[in-house]
Formats: structure tokens, sequence, C-alpha cells
């Protein structure tokens, strides 16, 4: 015999369970659209230029794209590691493939333009853990910086080496190595953080020196795809290359309206390039570069959703 109804049982509120159908229904067709934004603006970065991608892939050997493809998706993989220790040291330690999953799925925000689409994403998926949105955020533009300030680091020893030589002052090196030690520094990083996501991050020298080799590993793996991409380009490059894409990102970073730095930071790495490649080999190689990378967004994007679905669903249900 099945017992009664306890009468003293909470019963819902019919007003709130339809707020809350409500909400869940809005929040799906906000990433919806996000999505679909993210699918328009990539497509539009290369409107009228796909007759240019398609002759830079032809020219381009299999083996070379995929050695590409690979080296990018394991450069993405450090920059999502980063971005999960930073959320760890604010206080927010995540599931790898639950985080994994907000991180590279909200990265997908950098396509449209604007700059915080990305923070936004994740700090929209991150609620589903209570974390609060203050502090994805401050991981976000903490990961942002240390992008941007490595990447001036490894333009600026690409420029000091010689490998790189634009008709720049050359005291531009020497300021932007000083600029990129500085803004490493713990101190100054943990100040930042703690003003802007009211937590401050446990971030030591040991700490910033993981940062440091997580960003290396990245680059190291942008600039060798560089080469691999670049049909006949010698090995002895792999500097130039780097410190071009290095700078070349920064730029497309502070130029906040363009996404994912479309143009500018074509524009910035064609410049650095044509005194060792014409511009139409250098335009080329940023076009197929362009082609690569939007490709592993994609993959890790698509690859660790499914994950984390996967993992979610394969959970055994609690019987009441």
């Amino acid at each position: 015999m099945d017992p009664g109804p306890d009468p003293g049982a909470a019963v819902p509120d019919p007003d709130r369970v339809g707020e809350a159908a409500l909400s869940s229904r809005a929040t799906q067709v906000l990433r919806a659209a996000f999505l679909l934004a993210v699918v328009v603006f990539a497509w539009l970065s290369l409107r009228g230029r796909f007759d240019e991608v398609g002759h830079a892939l032809a020219d381009t050997s299999p083996a070379g794209a995929a050695g590409a493809l690979v080296l990018v998706l394991l450069g993405l993989t450090a920059t999502g590691v980063l971005w999960l220790r930073l959320m760890a040291a604010l206080g927010a330690e995540l599931p790898f493939t639950d985080g994994s999953a907000m991180f590279f799925v909200g990265q997908l925000g950098k396509y449209i333009p604007g700059s915080v689409w990305s923070i936004g994403a994740q700090a929209d998926r991150a609620r589903r853990h209570d974390v609060p949105p203050r502090v994805t955020v401050a991981a976000g533009l903490l990961f942002l910086g240390y992008n941007v300030d490595t990447a001036a680091l490894v333009g600026s020893l690409a420029l000091i080496s010689g490998r790189l030589d634009p008709d720049w002052p050359t005291w531009v090196p020497w300021v932007g190595l000083v600029v990129s030690l500085v803004g490493l520094a713990p101190p100054l990083v943990r100040l930042l953080a703690r003003k802007i996501g009211g937590r401050e991050p446990s971030l030591d020298l040991a700490g910033t020196g993981a940062v440091v080799v997580l960003l290396a590993l990245a680059w190291a793996c942008y600039s060798v795809a560089l080469v691999l991409l670049a049909p006949g380009t010698p090995w002895h490059d792999l500097v130039a290359l780097g410190g071009a894409f290095t700078i070349g990102y920064a730029v497309g970073v502070v130029i906040v309206f363009a996404p994912a730095g479309v143009g500018a930071r074509e524009t910035v790495f064609v410049l650095l390039l044509t005194p060792m490649l014409s511009v139409a080999d250098a335009t080329a190689l940023a076009l197929v570069a362009r082609v690569v990378h939007t490709a592993a967004d994609a993959l890790m994007a698509a690859g660790w959703s499914y994950a984390a679905r996967s993992r979610i669903l394969s959970e055994p249900r609690s019987t009441p």
C-alpha cells in the first residue's frame, strides 16, 4: 500500500517553477544565439578571401597541415590547463572535463567583435558550479593578460635577437621586454586580481613559472606549426615566424572590435615577415594559419563539450 501524501511536505510554488523553466529556455536560446554568432562572424572574417585560402591550402602539404593542426591542438590544451589553474588559484577549482568544456566553448566567443564574449560565456557556464561571475571574469582577464604579456615577451626577444628586423627604433623591444617582465610580477598580478575578482589568487614565483612554461609551450607549438604550413621555409626562420605571430597576437587583442583580431593580427604578421617572405607568401601563410587555428578552436570546443556531456550521462542517477 502506497503511503499517502505527507501533509508537512513542501509544495512547489507554481510561479517559481514556471520562472525557472522560462529562465532555462531563455538560457538555451542565448547559447544557441551565441554559437550562431560565432559561426557568422567566423565566416565574415574570411568573406571574399575563400579563393586565396583555397590556393594557400593547395600549396600546403597534407602532412604539414595535419602536423600543424596537431601542434595547435597541443598549444590550445596548454592554454586550457592554464585557465583551470587560474580558476583554482582564485578558489574555484573545477573538474577537468567540465572546466575544459567551459573554457573551450567560451573561447569561441573571441570570434565575435568586442573581446568580452569569451569571458561572459565562461562565466555563464561556470555558474553551474556555483562560481561567482566576478571570479570567472577575474580568471579570464588574468588569462588574457598573461597571454598578451608573454606574447610581447616572445616578440621582444625575437626582435632583440635580430631574427625580426623591422624598421623600428632599437629601444622598442627593450621597453617591451622590461614591461613584460614587470607584468609577470606576482605582487602586481595578485593586486590586480584582488581589485577585479575580490579574491587574491594563490600565485607565487613557482605559480608564475608554471604560467610561463605553459604559455611557452603554446607559443612554441604555434611557431612550429607555422614552419610546417610554409612550404620550403627553413627551420632557422622559426624564431622570426614565432615572433611575428606573437606580436600580431598582442596587437589583435588590443583591437577589441575585430573578431579574434581579424585584420590587425594578419596585417602586423605580414608587415613583420615581408623582409623574409614575399607579401603574397606571408599573406597566404597568415590565412592558412587562421584557418588551422579556427578549425582547432572548433574541434576543442566540440570535443570537450561532448566529453562533458558523456560524463554527465554516464553518471548513475540516484533513485528516491
